[in-house]
C-alpha cells in the first residue's frame, strides 16, 4: 500500500539557500512594515497629545474685552471713559495704550482739526464721484479714503524717511544738517548709491514735501509751531525743518514740506509708527469726506452728467467729443470678422427730431 517514490529526492543546497533568501527578504520587509505601523501610531498620538493641549480658537488682544455686562478698552471701563475724556485721548489710549499727557492730547487734537478739511483734493473729488453713482454714504466715503496713498497724503512714507534719517544720524554722529544734507542730496542725484539705495530706496522726490496748489503748505509752519509750544518737536521735527533749509543747495530753490510731512514728523515725535501716520491722516479726512458725500448726494443730481445744470458737469457729453479724443481714428472690422452685420440703425422706428 505504503510504495517508494520513483526517485530519491536528495538535498539540493542551492534551492535551500534560495529558499532562506527568500524567507530573509520577506522577514525584513514584514519588520519594515511594522517599524512605519508603529512610526505612524506614535505621530497619530503625539498629534492627538498636542490637540489636546492646544486651546481652541478665541482672539487673544491687549486693546480690549468684552462680556455681556461690561466693555473694557486697554484696562478702562468703556463708560467711565466717555464723558470724561476727548476723541483725541481715547484715540491714543486704544492706539498706543495710554491715555496721553495733556500736551500730547492737545498736538493730536490739533492735528486731527488741521486735517480734517482741504476743499476739493483727490479723496474729495473721489468721494463725490462714487456718491455721484453708487448714492449711499458708505461706497462714497470708501473711495475717498481709497485715494489716499503714495500721492494723496504719503504719510507713512515720510514718516519712515524720518525715522531712517534719524536712526541714521544717531549711528553715524551726525548732526542735524548733516544727515538732511545726505538725504537731500541723495534724493537729487541721478546716480545714487547702494548705502543710500538700501536706505531710502530709489527715490526722486521728498515724501510729504511740496504741494501742487499752495506751494508753500500754510498749515505746516502752524503745526511745526504748535510741536514746539507744546514741547512735543523732538529730532523729528527738527530734522524736517533742517532738511527744508537744505533743499535750496540742491534743487536751487527752497523746497518746502507739505502738511504730511509736518504731520508725520510731529506724529513720530509723540510716538507714532508710519502705518498710524497714513491712518491717522485717514480718520482726520473722513470727517471732509463725510460732509462732501452727503452735500453731493442732497445738492447736485446723480450721475454728474445733466446738460442742463447751471455748470457744465464732469460726466457731460460735451468734454467727450471727439476733439479731445487723441486714440485710433474711426475704423471697421475687416469683411471676414464679421459674422453678423448691422442691418439697422439703434432705434430706426423713431423720429430723431423728437427727441429732447
Amino acid at each position: 500500500m505504503f510504495g517508494f517514490p520513483d526517485k530519491l529526492t536528495l538535498f539540493d543546497p542551492c534551492k535551500s539557500v534560495q529558499s532562506v533568501s527568500h524567507f530573509f527578504w520577506f522577514f525584513c520587509g514584514f519588520a519594515a512594515l511594522w517599524s512605519l505601523c508603529a512610526l505612524w501610531q506614535k505621530k497619530e498620538d503625539i498629534q492627538m497629545v498636542e490637540t489636546q493641549e492646544r486651546e481652541p480658537f478665541h482672539w487673544q488682544s491687549a486693546i480690549s474685552y468684552k462680556t455681556r455686562d461690561k466693555i473694557v478698552v486697554r484696562g478702562y471701563d468703556v463708560n467711565e471713559l466717555t464723558g470724561n475724556i476727548n476723541f483725541a485721548e481715547m484715540l491714543h489710549l486704544v492706539w498706543k495704550g495710554e491715555l496721553p499727557e495733556k500736551n500730547v492730547a492737545k498736538m493730536v487734537d490739533a492735528l486731527l482739526v488741521c486735517f480734517s478739511e482741504h476743499a476739493m483734493s483727490p479723496s474729495s473729488a473721489a468721494a463725490r464721484m462714487v456718491m455721484s453713482g453708487a448714492g449711499y454714504i458708505m461706497p462714497g466715503l470708501a473711495g475717498g479714503i481709497l485715494s489716499i496713498g503714495y500721492t494723496h497724503v504719503d504719510a507713512h512714507e515720510a514718516a519712515q524717511t524720518w525715522i531712517t534719517a534719524v536712526k541714521l544720524m544717531k549711528e553715524k554722529g551726525w548732526t542735524l544738517d548733516q544727515t538732511a544734507d545726505y538725504l537731500a542730496k541723495g534724493i537729487r542725484n541721478k546716480e545714487k548709491d547702494d548705502a543710500f539705495v538700501r536706505l531710502f530706496g530709489e527715490r526722486t522726490v521728498i515724501p510729504g514735501w511740496h504741494h501742487p496748489q499752495h506751494i508753500r503748505d500754510l498749515r505746516s509752519p502752524r503745526i511745526i509751531e504748535l510741536a514746539e509750544k507744546f514741547g512735543v518737536a523732538r529730532d523729528h521735527v527738527k530734522f524736517v525743518v533742517a532738511l527744508e533749509n537744505t533743499t535750496e543747495k540742491y534743487w536751487g530753490r527752497k523746497l518746502y514740506m507739505n502738511v504730511s510731512g509736518a504731520i508725520s514728523s510731529t506724529l513720530v515725535d509723540m510716538g507714532f509708527n508710519p502705518d498710524e501716520c497714513l491712518a491717522f491722516c485717514a480718520i482726520a479726512r473722513s470727517v471732509s469726506l463725510v460732509a462732501h458725500c452727503v452735500e453731493e448726494k442732497t445738492r447736485e443730481k446723480g450721475w454728474r452728467a445733466s446738460t442742463k445744470s447751471k455748470i457744465t458737469q464732469p460726466l457731460d457729453l460735451a468734454l467727450q467729443k471727439p476733439d479731445y479724443y487723441d486714440g485710433p481714428s474711426d475704423r471697421h472690422l475687416s469683411e471676414g470678422k464679421i459674422a453678423e452685420p448691422l442691418t439697422r440703425a439703434p432705434y430706426h422706428y423713431m423720429d430723431p427730431s423728437k427727441d429732447k
